[in-house]
């Protein structure tokens, strides 16, 4: 019988194998993000999370999802479509974050410069702060606009402009490796982090080992099926991940602790009703004020 139909070990492993613990390994690290934005919507504000690569995730999910319909690669499809919702819930608590922590800067500098001991006058101050806040964009549901409406355009062009098959694929594939190459700029600064402070606190070995993980996963497969647009992004990212694993060898872990901001602060203190939480604050500066 023919090779074809006996395929070898290694044409399984790379083909199959590799790419099914890559659709495994890419949720993962989609999810990673998970706990520590649950924990910071617990704590009522962002903290040390910086929610722009969210944004990006967003972007390459939507990417690559176009990518996998192109070239009907439903490896790359599963590998990417958890990724998609979970980057639209990532990104929608960010922005939620953001505007209740505009909301309570808003509300306690209101209340320090309207001293008032009429509750009526207190609601509505805090009514009108409530307003205020939604009358402009926060600042990550610009970037995450911006994208998507890159993506809109690059995804109508190429399906309205007649095109062919391969040209199509060339297109998705360049847009999505730039969106990856401004993804990557985040371990990129971590990297430079690292070496300026000498403490490799900044990384997170679970997430680091899994994302270099991945990357190896999909090289292969990149690699076995000849597509060097899965491969060039996984390469980057491969070899990222080796140079934090070194890096984390290199300078021990050492610990910061910061100090809490005031929205910390006053979620710490009481929990409730983000408008409960808002009218407590005006209260209690009018009781000290008439203390």
């Amino acid at each position: 019988m023919s090779e074809a139909e006996h395929p070898s070990v290694a044409f399984i492993l790379a083909d199959y194998v590799a790419p099914s613990i890559g659709c495994v390994l890419s949720t993962l690290t989609f999810s990673a993000p998970i706990k520590s934005l649950l924990s910071a919507i617990k704590s009522g504000n962002l903290g040390i999370l910086n929610p722009t690569p969210w944004a990006f995730m967003l972007g390459n999910t939507i990417g690559w999802l176009a990518y996998s319909f192109i070239t009907l690669d439903l490896f790359v499809f599963f590998a990417n479509a958890p990724g998609l919702l979970i980057s639209i819930w990532l990104n929608t608590g960010a922005m939620k974050l953001q505007y209740y922590e505009e909301l309570v800067r808003r509300s306690s500098s209101s209340s320090s410069s309207e001293r008032s001991i009429d509750g009526d006058n207190d609601a509505i101050s805090v009514q009108t702060t409530k307003i205020g806040c939604f009358q402009h964009l926060s600042s990550h549901e610009l970037k995450v606009l911006q994208i998507v409406i890159v993506w809109v355009i690059i995804l109508s062009t190429t399906s309205l402009i007649p095109v062919s098959k391969e040209e199509m694929k060339s297109i998705v594939g360049v847009a999505v490796n730039i969106n990856l190459m401004v993804f990557y700029a985040a371990p990129l600064s971590t990297i430079f982090t690292i070496i300026r402070t000498k403490n490799s606190a900044s990384i997170h070995f679970g997430t680091m080992a899994m994302n270099t993980t991945n990357a190896f996963f999909w090289c292969i497969y990149s690699l076995a099926i000849q597509d060097y647009y899965i491969l060039i992004p996984n390469g980057l990212g491969f070899m990222f991940g080796l140079i934090q694993v070194v890096l984390y060898q290199c300078y021990p872990r050492s610990e910061v602790v910061g100090t809490s901001d005031s929205v910390t602060e006053l979620n710490s203190r009481e929990e409730g009703d983000c408008t409960e939480q808002l009218t407590r604050v005006h209260e209690n500066d009018i009781e000290s004020e008439i203390i």
